[in-house]
């Protein structure tokens, strides 16, 4: 069982009984990378993610100003990872992730 920092998940799935989302209902998984385990981030959850059958995780790591975005599951793990910088309009399935405001760690501005 995995709780990633934000999920995407229908609407209508609020509705339903119950603490907990089944994962396979997630659209997408974000990840914001902790200071002190990043490899759980990097590492542990990206190859947890597309095994429970979530298309799409983004990893938003404010100590670097990187963005990873992880998509195409295939035999358990994904496929596809395309990197950005904050700053960048950042593609992520349907949507469009507006990183201009995104803020570094320890960084003022």
């Amino acid at each position: 069982m995995r709780r990633p920092d934000a999920v995407v998940i229908p609407e209508a799935v609020l509705d339903e009984d119950g603490l907990a989302v089944d994962a396979t209902q997630a659209l997408a998984a974000i990840e914001i990378v902790s200071p002190s385990n990043p490899s759980n981030d990097y590492d542990a959850k990206p190859a947890d993610y597309p095994a429970m059958g979530i298309p799409l995780c983004l990893i938003v790591d404010p100590r670097t100003g990187t963005i990873e975005v992880h998509s195409d599951p295939c035999k358990g793990r994904y496929a596809q990872k395309e990197p950005y910088i904050f700053g960048d309009a950042v593609p992520f399935g349907v949507w469009t992730v507006e990183t201009g405001e995104f803020r570094r760690y320890g960084r003022e501005g």
